[in-house]
């Protein structure tokens, strides 16, 4: 059985090793990261009331930063004191042994095999409720074993060596082989180009605050703040916002920075809190439990809304730095947290609530359901105080919610709403995949080692299954205005990690040669590798949509980028271009002086803008998109032209019908620029 006692996950404090120190040196630096990011969030949420320039708030931050700083150096021994309370050390219940208890393992078991498969096939046929009904089984016998104990009390385990329960054995080697992962997959990052509509909302932020200065408070994709912002899209998140502010201090392009120096920094952060999520959670074989976990997001690429194309693909933006990065290191500080209960231990999760609402404002959902996910398992262990504290992490993102609820009007995220069957096959995915990680997240309390690890597992299995209940999500979006996003509910699975565990099951320990029995050992990692490559999509393929780059590149083809960028220094400064969209979408990752006509359909429908402004950007995007797209009456084309203010209209060379009409709405000078055939407006 599981044991509900205390199982304190040493620190890394106190290792003598080389390996060991390094570990705890990359924790350290992985901590503060999320602390200093935290404190910035703070001050930019202040400078949303006051908006003074970003350099005042860079300033600002730093001296916070450096403050802090100095009450930690003064008091690092009170921010280390553990163990603040004794939780009680007997179960909720007790129940007596017999068969129904001693079959309780197998139905758990056997029922979490079921839904996995199930909910991994889904899509070949096989009905929903195959997954969910065991699923509810599979949880309600792991609760009922892992919450209650026959007979007396058992003597309490040893507590186990090193760095968050991980052996020297498991640093030497396993502090290597995640260091250079997260390099390897650092570097990958610049090389591989995966383009995403939604940059041109989050890095023209970064763009907008680079060229400006200030916070951009409303809308800088379509016009120059003429509108508020998107809707759906508060300006809560600080991360674009001190790319931007840094750009500008650093005198470089604020895209440049994300995508050459965001990028692979925080892609190594994430590889690195992977590392330590798996360290805190197996209960052996850290090593293959964590390359089994790479080799999972390296292959995850068949959707684009999979945990790999939010990891290495996708880093530069908020969100993907929370699911990837803060979401595995948030399980990790509730873990230690549970264990050790130390203030410093509280401090990090009070700052990893605080981080991600900076990251995203789809933590004000995301992050209160991963805390529920341990304070629930929790305060059914009778561990009330322990729990209670917790939920420290999910106070931040809770106000920060109610906050944009009641001072933004419109908040609702417009487009289709996903139920349970579809979110989990876009995020945990389908076939092979699917399958692993459906198994993996309801056997989770049984790979996981014994305590409040496998007690998380279950709050994330539980409420994940609940989630996906027939009707759940269609209801929770009727409730709220996240209903287009409410899929991201599934990012509280750690799949990686939980996928990796499975490497972890325990081998017949009867074979007497040690290379044999290492083999064995390795046997269920090697499988597993083997299963993810052969059913997996890579996510550097042509078939997750990407493709690799022979330099460091931006994420945008570059071909387009080249033609947007010339299109731009063409333009009047204030003034709007028309291209086709593809090379619409670069312009507000390139510049804030000229905008874009519709650089993203989807955000031009969600802008609070009069019924024109958004009627005569459609009109016109669909006119220059190809030649054999709807074409409005010349009256009309030259009246949208002359509303929206557009100096430059592009369209590929094929297209004489949209050429014809810029003819007769007085656009001349014709000229080839990039792939395009550009006409200007008569006096600029």
């Amino acid at each position: 059985m599981i044991d509900l006692t205390e199982r304190v996950i040493g620190g890394s404090e106190d290792g003598r090793s080389p390996a060991r120190r390094a570990t705890g040196l990359v924790d350290g630096l992985t901590d503060g990261a999320v602390v200093l990011f935290a404190v910035w969030t703070l001050v930019y949420h202040a400078g949303l009331l006051l908006d003074p320039p970003t350099t005042v708030l860079l300033v600002a931050w730093l001296a916070a930063a450096a403050v802090l700083g100095a009450l930690y150096a003064r008091r690092a021994g009170w921010w280390a004191v553990g163990l603040l309370w004794q939780d009680p050390e007997e179960p909720v219940w007790r129940d007596r042994a017999g068969p129904v208890r001693r079959a309780l393992p197998a139905v758990a078991v056997g029922a979490g095999l079921v839904a996995g498969v199930c909910a991994g096939l889904h899509p070949s046929g096989v009905p929903w409720w195959c997954a969910w009904l065991p699923g509810l089984v599979a949880v309600a016998a792991t609760g009922a074993w892992l919450l209650s104990r026959p007979g007396p009390r058992d003597p309490d385990p040893a507590p186990e060596p090193g760095p968050d329960g991980t052996d020297d054995a498991d640093l030497r080697w396993g502090t290597p082989l995640a260091l250079l992962t997260g390099a390897g997959f650092a570097i990958a990052s610049l090389f591989i180009v995966n383009t995403d509509g939604d940059d041109a909302y989050f890095v023209s932020r970064s763009v907008a605050t680079a060229a400006t200065g200030r916070i951009p408070l409303k809308d800088v994709i379509f016009s120059a703040g003429a509108t508020d912002e998107i809707a759906g899209e508060p300006p809560v998140s600080s991360f674009e916002v001190l790319a931007g502010a840094l750009a500008r201090v650093l005198h470089v392009p604020a895209s440049s920075l994300l995508w050459y120096g965001v990028l692979p920094l925080v892609t190594f952060f994430a590889v690195w809190s992977l590392w330590r999520l798996v360290r805190a959670w197996t209960p052996r074989r850290a090593v293959l439990c964590f390359a089994v976990a790479a080799v999972y997001l390296l292959w995850a690429g068949e959707s684009r809304a999979s945990l790999g194309a939010f990891h290495l693909l996708r880093m530069w933006q908020g969100k993907a730095v929370m699911v990837s990065a803060l979401i595995p290191l948030l399980y990790v500080y509730l873990t230690r947290w549970a264990e050790r209960r130390r203030r410093g231990d509280l401090a990090l999760l009070g700052a990893a609530g605080i981080a991600a609402v900076g990251l995203t404002s789809s933590a004000a959902f995301v992050v209160p359901l991963a805390v529920g996910a341990a304070v629930l398992p929790l305060l059914a262990a009778g561990r009330i105080r322990t729990a209670l504290a917790a939920c420290v992490a999910a106070a931040y993102p809770i106000a920060s919610g109610l906050g944009v609820v009641l001072l933004h009007g419109k908040t609702i995220v417009e487009g289709a709403v996903h139920d349970g069957p579809v979110s989990y096959q876009w995020v945990l995915l389908q076939g092979t995949l699917g399958v692993l990680g459906g198994c993996a997240l309801w056997l989770s309390p049984w790979t996981a080692r014994r305590g409040v690890p496998a007690l998380v597992g279950m709050g994330i299995a539980a409420l994940l299954t609940l989630l996906v209940l027939p009707g759940v999500l269609t209801a929770a979006a009727r409730a709220t205005d996240a209903g287009q996003v409410l899929w991201r509910t599934m990012w509280i699975v750690p799949a990686p990690a939980l996928v990796g565990l499975l490497a972890s099951v325990p081998v017949p320990d009867v074979l007497r040669s040690r290379a044999a029995a290492v083999a064995a050992a390795a046997a269920p990692a090697v499988a597993l590798a083997v299963a993810l490559v052969v059913g997996g999509t890579p996510v550097w393929s042509q078939a997750s949509g990407s493709t690799v780059a022979d330099r460091p590149s931006w994420k945008v083809p570059a071909e387009q980028v080249g033609t947007a960028r010339e299109v731009v220094r063409a333009a009047r400064p204030g003034t709007v271009v028309l291209m086709p969209v593809g090379y619409m979408r670069a312009v507000p990752m390139l510049t804030a002086r000229v905008h874009a006509a519709n650089p993203n359909p989807h955000y031009l429908s969600m802008i609070p803008a009069p019924p024109h402004f958004i009627a005569d950007r459609q009109m016109l995007s669909v006119a220059v998109r190809s030649p054999y797209s709807r074409k409005p009456t010349a009256e009309e084309m030259r009246a949208a032209l002359r509303r929206v203010g557009v100096s430059v209209a592009c369209v590929t060379p094929r297209d004489r019908r949209a050429l014809r009409l810029l003819d007769q709405a007085g656009y001349g000078d014709r000229r080839r620029i990039g792939d395009l055939v550009c006409a200007f407006r008569p006096g600029g």
